[in-house]
């Protein structure tokens, strides 16, 4: 995230606390929700339910087991 990007992360947050102590809102709510999983560094490793990242190839898209997602050809294009 760039400095600027970072900067209104910050400002969004501080908007969204400033209204949730005006009042509970489930809106405000579910947008501060939102604020902190983008300001979350995350990546597919942090998914419990994602295996095998490191064997991917360039091309190959996420595909939906019985239990994981893992890398696999799309054959649908």
């Amino acid at each position: 995230m760039t400095p600027q990007e970072q900067s209104k992360m910050n400002d969004l947050t501080n908007l969204v606390n400033s209204l949730l102590r005006v009042e509970n809102v489930p809106f405000i709510q579910a947008l501060e929700r939102r604020l902190d999983f983008l300001s979350s560094e995350i990546s597919l490793d942090d998914l419990t339910d994602v295996s095998d990242i490191a064997g991917a190839s360039t091309g190959q898209v996420l595909k939906k087991t019985s239990t994981t997602w893992q890398p696999g050809t799309d054959i649908d294009t």
